[in-house]
């Protein structure tokens, strides 16, 4: 039997490859003749890279950057060709900064410009942007300025590429040369730049912001779209995905034509799972939690549809009814707690509980 595990990790407890490795050894437990390969997936956004990197063996590019407050640091992206792997997370990523010292008034994606700006000047002349995780509500400013790109408030004078500035900007002056690349922008969310369901109002609170906050960021967003319509000639003001990573999507959209492109989708065809998954008796599949967002294509939902096998789920906890499941396309879902373990121990114990479900697996399909 062949059988390929593609998990999405368990957030808070282990990373998508430990969570195959886990079911793998439980499933060599009880049939060892089991031809059983682990590919690590993930939808988009933090980790994207570590999946890519598996199944690509590029090269990885570690240079001096700024982080979201402008102090300097490391971060890499990948390197395959004429092709860069880029997290935006690395360089503009809430992780870098304290929660205390967390406000997207104050935070740049400058550093992000560079690594783009890096792999563009050493040959890649494309460069898919995976945007999850970020400290930054600056609709891309940031980065564009690294790029080459001017912000002038109404006296002429250079506006800060944070948050902040975004309500100051009057006119955007584009670069005399325009690098020349493609700008593929890997996000897994829908949300439009400003407005009630926009970039500040839907995700600026995780990064720091209070109403008051949000209120500025959203005004600032809003203005940041008229002057790329005046200055232009481009419309950003509701296209799907352009709220991704505080702006980015329709910034980038308009300063360098960038294609937002779904995540999980376009991590799957990255790393050639569909090839893979022709060639298997089983896929077994699985995240943290099944819900109503696992319908509405995350991991699972784009693994069911590309299989040809039947495909097994395990999770942490699953919120789904069975026949959810099924319109999904799963055989079977297998989750960590039920009756008799907690969330705490089921987090705590995760490993160990996947060996004992890839036991299970084998003995219900026995």
């Amino acid at each position: 039997m062949k059988i390929l595990i593609s998990s999405d990790s368990f957030k808070g407890s282990l990373t998508s490859k430990e969570v195959g490795e886990a079911l793998k050894e439980g499933i060599l437990n009880k049939k060892q003749d089991a031809s059983i390969e682990v590919i690590s997936v993930a939808d988009g956004g933090e980790g994207s890279l570590t999946a890519i990197n598996e199944s690509l063996q590029a090269d990885e590019v570690k240079q001096f950057v700024k982080d979201p407050f402008w102090r300097t640091t490391t971060a890499s992206y990948l390197r395959k060709g004429n092709t860069a792997y880029i997290e935006m997370a690395a360089a503009s990523g809430l992780h870098l900064i304290k929660e205390s010292q967390r406000n997207p008034e104050f935070t740049t994606s400058y550093g992000t410009g560079q690594q783009i700006k890096h792999a563009v000047k050493n040959g890649a002349d494309v460069v898919y942007l995976f945007v999850g995780g970020t400290a930054t509500n600056d609709g891309g400013i940031g980065m564009a300025q690294t790029l080459g790109y001017k912000f002038l408030d109404e006296t002429g004078e250079s506006v800060l590429t944070i948050g902040e500035g975004l309500s100051q900007i009057k006119k955007i002056v584009p670069p005399e040369e325009k690098l020349d690349f493609k700008l593929k922008i890997v996000a897994d969310v829908n949300n439009p730049l400003y407005g009630p369901n926009g970039a500040a109002h839907v995700f600026a609170a995780q990064k720091g912001a209070d109403e008051e906050t949000i209120e500025r960021l959203d005004a600032g967003l809003k203005n940041l779209s008229e002057v790329i319509l005046k200055d232009l000639g481009k419309d950003v003001s509701e296209i799907a995905g352009g709220g991704a990573a505080g702006g980015v999507g329709a910034g980038m959209s308009a300063f360098f034509d960038a294609e937002i492109l779904p995540g999980t989708e376009t991590i799957l065809d990255i790393i050639g799972l569909d090839e893979k998954l022709k060639a298997v008796d089983l896929a077994i599949t699985g995240e943290g939690k099944l819900d109503h967002q696992t319908l509405s294509g995350k991991l699972i939902s784009g693994i069911c549809k590309k299989a040809t096998a039947p495909v097994i789920a395990v999770c942490g906890m699953n919120e789904l009814s069975e026949k959810e499941s099924e319109t999904l396309g799963l055989k079977k879902v297998y989750s960590l707690v039920n009756d008799k373990i907690s969330k705490s121990e089921a987090i705590e114990n995760a490993k160990l509980l996947l060996t004992r479900l890839g036991e299970q697996i084998v003995l219900d399909l026995a």
